[in-house]
């Protein structure tokens, strides 16, 4: 049998890097009905977005920025201070260019997806962790490892996967997990 790649499932309605066709296979294998998502840094509520798509699908959105788009988008800084008070959710996109390491690591809540940004400029196998410069590939995979995900791939952003969900994406090669899409 051959193995499939995620990368086979990458489209974009609303997300820059393939995100949207992705997200969309992972929900489509681990939870076919409605959700809830959170997006930190949902600037219009559409554009370069990882979880528009979901609301055009019918799942609860809430979208956090540092400006509000009526309706979309609501103004407000996630911290690690405040990440906790954030209602549940199925779906997690973190890019909030700065901090997202330390508000992943902060954040209680176990979603079944985790959408991250990384500072892709940075050697990927050299440990970084900056509130001002990102987080490298390593020191993010890291904290997935400790919070109890896999690395689904990476496309500028790290798609991680609960591990409970792992069997699900069994027909995956996932050998690529240090690579770049």
């Amino acid at each position: 049998i051959a193995m499939e790649s995620i990368k086979e499932y990458g489209f974009n309605d609303y997300s820059q890097n393939n995100e949207d066709g992705i997200i969309a296979e992972c929900i489509r294998r681990i939870r076919p009905k409605l959700g809830t998502a959170i997006e930190f840094g949902g600037a219009d509520g559409y554009f370069c977005s990882n979880t528009a798509a979901l609301r055009d699908l019918g799942w609860t959105v809430f979208m956090y920025d540092l400006k509000e788009v009526p309706g979309l988008v609501e103004a407000k800084m996630i911290t690690p201070e405040n990440v906790n008070e954030l209602p549940e959710c199925s779906v997690l996109s973190i890019d909030v260019d700065g901090t997202d390491y330390e508000i992943w690591q902060a954040y209680k809540g176990e979603p079944d997806i985790v959408i991250i940004e990384i500072n892709s400029s940075l050697p990927p196998l050299v440990e970084y962790v900056s509130t001002d410069k990102g987080s490298s590939f390593i020191s993010m995979c890291s904290l997935a490892v400790e919070k109890g995900y896999f690395l689904l791939c990476h496309t500028g952003n790290c798609i991680f996967i609960k591990n409970k969900w792992h069997k699900l994406f069994d027909d995956m090669d996932l050998n690529f997990n240090t690579a770049w899409l």
